[in-house]
């Protein structure tokens, strides 16, 4: 419920009094589809404004101090900020919320897969946080110029209470199934229960709280009757306190949910593999031991050797005192004498494979059990605590993602172009060969000073399907540039091309590369405006 509209006019209130007045500093994101603010003040030097346009955990909320990330991050809005804000405002009826700064205003939208941050500067040009064309950013010019924005949750509900009837009600998605189901439940006229508990969102306690009937977090008022409020709960005056601990309880669950799946794959995968050892290992058994039809084949081999001839593929030899026939397979490469203690060894080996067959079917039955048991208490716990146990128990082993980005592994000089563009510089002649053999995929771009000792520099090309911008290139070039011994000249000749056509083989010494297809840069040595170095 915390994405309903009623709680987002309450979450304006409160940004509206804590931050009226107050500096934003610095805009940028470190993790997928949210923005941080920083906005500190004398008591909290840390205080963020973090929003998410995350399609399906949309929200704006603050935490009193959150440190920047010292790596993987980047900056929004570059060259707007520092900036005051003056005010804060919804969209009457729409979740669109406007921060009004001196000098810009900052809209954001919570619209599903549209959801964004617009930076709308006082001559109507557009900045977004997630990409858009040219043609939606005139989209977006006209559409805020039509939207009617509101100061407070208050004069929301005047304008709904004097002017909306039930129908009009009815009809309003900003209102929501939990409110209108929650009016349902109470005695007297819809509109007048509507606005009750609209005021009752407004105003009253969040109750914040696991349900283990739902299997999940809630955050509703501490008023509403719709649920079952257990002693455990949460109960917060400030919305953000009380989507942060929702947030927490989620995280928990979350974690709970995928350190269970974690121990059901791994269980699954071992009973699996052990009901199949087990199988294997009964019909082993209960075939019962060679080991005696291996020592006869051997005895008679023995007794009518002077038959024996090398090249001979079987021979039938009757035994006694059966009086049958046996037929014996013999190798025809070996000697009479040789096929003779094959046999003798094949009984000594089967003696031995079948003790060891008994003992791992019981080994593996008891393993399986225990395997088995412990799905059983899986599938009865729910607890954190529990789940860690088990899978301490189960002796199982961290795993790493494969898709674990590479620049964890090394340390290469890293920059941000333009708050997206992500470039990597060699430090010494075997970090470029880690950077340039172990770190650049194939599409990603390839930068060296022509004809100079030099950094290798990559630029990463996440999306082939982008063209990367001719002055970006220049950019990087210029990077390239200052970091060689062409860094005091006014312009340096850089190569760049793919990383693909670089190739490294073992005639090269450290740092050195043959390069197949070139372009050429003439650039000015220097680390561009604009450009971020991010530091460990």
């Amino acid at each position: 419920m915390y994405k309903n509209y009623f709680y987002l006019s309450r979450c304006v209130d409160e940004l509206k009094s804590l931050l009226t007045g107050k500096r934003i500093i610095e805009a940028y994101t470190q993790e997928k589809d949210k923005l941080f603010l920083h906005v500190p003040d004398n008591d909290n030097p840390y205080f963020h404004v973090i929003i998410s346009v995350n399609p399906q955990q949309p929200y704006i909320t603050f935490k009193h101090e959150h440190h920047k990330a010292k790596k993987n991050t980047a900056s929004f809005f570059v060259g707007d900020f520092p900036a005051v804000i003056r005010s804060f405002s919804i969209a009457f009826g729409d979740r669109i919320i406007l921060i009004e700064l001196e000098n810009a205003r900052l809209f954001i939208f919570f619209r599903g897969a549209q959801s964004n941050i617009y930076f709308v500067n006082n001559d109507g040009n557009v900045k977004s946080f997630k990409k858009i064309t040219g043609k939606e950013s005139k989209e977006i010019v006209e559409e805020i110029s039509q939207i009617e924005f509101v100061d407070s949750a208050k004069t929301v509900l005047d304008r709904i209470g004097n002017g909306y009837d039930e129908n009009k009600m009815r009809k309003m998605n900003s209102i929501g199934k939990e409110i209108m189901r929650e009016a349902e439940l109470r005695g007297g006229a819809f509109t007048e229960k509507v606005l009750d508990v609209l005021n009752e969102v407004n105003n009253s306690k969040i109750a914040v709280y696991f349900d283990p009937e739902s299997n999940k977090p809630r955050f509703h008022p501490s008023t509403f009757k719709t649920f079952r409020l257990p002693e455990d709960r949460s109960e917060f005056e400030s919305y953000s306190e009380a989507l942060n601990k929702y947030f927490s309880l989620t995280f928990t669950k979350n974690k709970e949910v995928d350190i269970r799946k974690q121990i059901e794959k791994y269980l699954n995968a071992e009973i699996e593999r052990l009901a199949n050892k087990l199988n294997n290992l009964k019909a082993r058994v209960e075939n019962g031991s060679k080991e005696n039809i291996y020592r006869r084949n051997a005895d008679l081999l023995l007794a009518n050797i002077y038959r024996l001839r090398k090249g001979m593929k079987e021979m039938a030899l009757e035994e006694f005192p059966a009086n049958k026939e046996t037929l014996i397979v013999l190798d025809e490469k070996l000697s009479p004498n040789k096929n003779i203690e094959k046999y003798y060894d094949k009984a000594r080996s089967e003696k031995i494979e079948f003790e060891k067959s008994k003992q791992f079917l019981q080994t593996a039955s008891k393993e399986y059990g225990r395997l088995i048991g412990l799905r059983e208490k899986l599938d009865k716990t729910d607890n954190q605590e529990d789940l860690l146990a088990i899978k301490k128990e189960l002796k199982m082993k961290t795993q790493h993602s494969p898709s674990e980005d590479k620049s964890e592994k090394f340390s290469f000089r890293h920059y941000i172009l333009a708050g997206k563009y992500h470039i990597y510089v060699g430090k010494d002649s075997k970090n470029n060969d880690q950077l340039t053999t172990k770190f650049a995929k194939q599409n990603d771009f390839w930068f060296h000073a022509r004809s100079v000792s030099g950094s290798h520099v990559v630029l990463r090309v996440e999306n082939t399907k982008e063209v990367i911008p001719k002055n970006i290139l220049q950019n990087v070039a210029s990077i390239a540039a200052f970091y060689s011994k062409a860094k005091t000249s006014k312009l340096a000749s850089v190569t760049y091309t793919l990383k693909k056509y670089v190739i490294k083989n073992q005639r090269h010494e450290p740092g050195q590369v043959t390069v197949t297809k070139e372009n050429v840069l003439l650039v000015k040595p220097e680390i561009p405006k604009y450009c971020e170095q991010i530091t460990e």
